[in-house]
C-alpha cells in the first residue's frame, strides 16, 4: 500500500535541483508520499505508472511566498495565494507554502510503481515533465525505445509525449531507469492540419525565455511548452495509442 508517508526516489534530470529540496530533504532526492493520483498505464517491462493531477489543491498560502519566481511558478499551476481546498495546512506544514516554499514542486509527476516487487522504492520520474498529468500510456516504437504520452488536464494547457534514449531490454531490470533518459516533446496543432513535436530540451530559446537549465524545463514544463509555441487544448483528458495503427 502507497500512502502520502511511502518514501519515494526522485529520479531523473530534475533530481537534487534546488527547487526539490526542502527541510525535510536537503538532497532533492527523496519524496514522501504521492497523491491525487489519476490514469495511468502499463509499461512493456510490466511495471504500473500513475500521474499526480491536481495537486494544487492541497497546497496553501502562496501569496505569503517571498521569492517571486518561486510564487510566480506556483501560481501558473493554480496554487492558492490563501487557504487551500483540502485545509491540510491546518495540520501539515508540509502543505503551507509559506513554511515549505518548494514542497509543491515535488507534486506533479509521473511515478512508478513494481507491484511484483512490495520491498521496492516507488520512483517519481522528472524526465516527463511536471503538470496535472492525464495518462501516462506506452507504446514501443520501432526501434524498441518507448514513447509515453501524457495530457496536462486543464483548459488550454498541452499535450505531451516522452521517448526513451534507451532501448527496451528483454532483461527487466535493465528497464529500471529508461523512463530517466530521454526527451519530453509538446504538441503544436497547425491550421493545415498537420502537427510538430517541439522538443522541451534547454537552449537558447527556453534560456532567452527565462530558464536556467533542464531540469528548471521539467519542474516548469507549462510555461516551456508555452514558450515554444505549444497548443493549447480543450483539456486533454486522456491519451491512447493504437496498438493496430500506432494513431494516437
Amino acid at each position: 500500500r502507497i500512502t502520502l508517508d511511502t518514501v519515494f526516489t526522485v529520479d531523473g534530470p530534475a533530481a537534487g535541483s534546488s527547487l526539490l529540496k526542502t527541510a525535510a530533504d536537503s538532497t532533492g532526492t527523496k519524496v514522501r508520499g504521492t497523491m491525487n493520483n489519476c490514469a495511468g498505464g502499463t509499461t512493456p517491462w510490466g511495471t504500473v505508472l500513475s500521474g499526480e493531477e491536481n495537486f494544487n489543491q492541497y497546497f496553501a498560502n502562496n501569496g505569503a511566498v517571498t521569492d517571486p519566481a518561486t510564487k510566480a511558478a506556483h501560481a501558473r499551476y493554480g496554487l492558492p495565494s490563501g487557504a487551500s481546498e483540502r485545509g491540510w495546512e491546518r495540520h501539515h506544514p508540509r502543505f503551507d507554502l509559506a513554511q515549505n516554499p518548494n514542497e509543491a514542486f515535488r507534486f506533479g509527476w509521473i511515478v512508478e510503481v513494481d507491484p511484483y516487487d512490495p520491498g521496492s522504492t516507488p520512483v517519481k520520474r522528472t524526465a516527463l515533465g511536471r503538470f496535472k498529468h492525464e495518462a501516462a500510456t506506452c507504446r514501443p516504437t520501432a526501434d524498441r525505445r518507448v514513447a509515453v504520452y501524457s495530457g496536462d488536464d486543464e483548459r488550454f494547457e498541452c499535450l505531451y509525449k516522452f521517448v526513451s534514449t534507451g532501448r527496451i531490454s528483454s532483461s527487466p531490470g535493465r528497464n529500471r531507469g529508461l523512463l530517466d533518459d530521454g526527451t519530453l516533446y509538446a504538441a503544436r496543432f497547425d491550421a493545415d492540419g498537420t502537427g510538430t513535436w517541439l522538443p522541451l530540451v534547454f537552449g537558447p530559446d527556453l534560456a532567452a525565455a527565462g530558464f536556467t537549465s533542464q531540469a528548471d524545463v521539467l519542474i516548469r514544463t507549462r510555461e516551456a511548452a508555452a514558450a515554444l509555441g505549444a497548443t493549447k487544448m480543450d483539456r486533454p483528458e486522456d491519451v491512447e495509442a493504437s496498438p493496430v495503427t500506432g494513431k494516437v
